[in-house]
């Protein structure tokens, strides 16, 4: 199993072999239970997925990935409704970076990743479709550098998503953190209610205010507020989307609303703020929320 699993360390990446592709599966079915014996990493571009390894059952859904590692006993459920469709590739190692985590630490499945993962996943099965003698033909350097890009991306987003939300907080506001990141990340027009949160973090509404404003210092709502308007900073001036766009985007229905409210916590309008930063002015904001709450911009 991966508690087990040692790995020599170098400069860099090595691979052994890499080999995979794309498969289609009816609704429905089920691989394994199997004995995986060397790396995997699965993309499923379509339909859901259950995954189990060992005692834990994980929810896959479309966009999701799911990292194998030697000696786990896997088996997958197929999405009882629609065929399922995902991209995968073997292989194996001969060394890992000096920097890289232990594999017992490796995230085995990750819901939400950015377009740079997926870019980077794609290519590596271009590669693998330009290359008719794999596995049998030892990895260039070039793919090795492409896998190890991949990885390393993949490690440093878990890192930040899961890790620092978790620094110093108690469970159920990190529990609470992660909805609602999700939301304002994926969904932001979702209405989200203080009993949805409490519900997520298994307290009473009244505990995880409590928790909240010991943590933040400041109460649920107010918490998912900020966290829409601090997305809109980075939109207003590297983007050419209009307020009323912006204000869509980042969870507000109305825009005079959402202007009136990034006026309250940054001391000047969003038009304002756009263009003394783009005629190379500064504005000095303060930042309503700790760095680990900030969600990551999708445009």
């Amino acid at each position: 199993m991966s508690e087990g699993l040692k790995l020599r360390r170098g400069s860099r990446l090595e691979l052994s072999y890499v080999h995979g592709g794309e498969v289609i599966f009816q609704p429905g079915g089920v691989l394994g239970p199997r004995l995986l014996r060397d790396f995997e990493l699965v993309y499923v571009i379509e339909g859901w997925v259950v995954y189990q390894s060992g005692d834990a059952c994980h929810t896959v859904p479309p966009g999701g990935f799911v990292f194998g590692l030697p000696g786990s006993l896997e088996t997958y459920h197929w999405d009882p409704q629609v065929p399922t469709r995902h991209a995968y590739f073997h292989f194996g190692i001969n060394t890992i970076p000096s920097d890289w985590p232990e594999p017992a630490a490796w995230p085995r499945v990750r819901t939400l990743l950015s377009p740079v993962c997926t870019g980077l996943f794609r290519h590596v099965i271009q590669h693998i479709y330009q290359h008719d003698d794999w596995p049998a033909a030892k990895p260039e350097p070039r793919d090795c550098r492409l896998v190890e890009a991949l990885l390393d991306s993949f490690f440093e987003e878990f890192r930040g998503e899961t890790l620092s939300i978790d620094r110093d907080r108690p469970e159920p506001v990190r529990r609470a953190l992660m909805l609602m990141r999700r939301v304002v990340e994926e969904d932001p027009l979702r209405p989200l209610t203080l009993a949805d949160v409490a519900k997520e973090a298994h307290v009473t509404e009244k505990h995880v205010c409590r928790l909240f404003s010991r943590s933040l210092g400041h109460s649920p709502m107010q918490t998912l507020a900020l966290m829409k308007l601090q997305t809109a900073r980075p939109l207003l001036v590297r983007t050419n989307l209009t307020v009323k766009e912006i204000a869509e985007r980042c969870g507000f229905e109305n825009q005079l609303y959402f202007s009136r409210r990034f006026s309250q916590v940054h001391g000047c309008s969003p038009s304002a703020y756009r263009e003394q930063l783009r005629n190379g002015g500064t504005v000095s904001l303060k930042n309503p929320l700790p760095a680990d709450v900030t969600p990551r911009i999708r445009w």
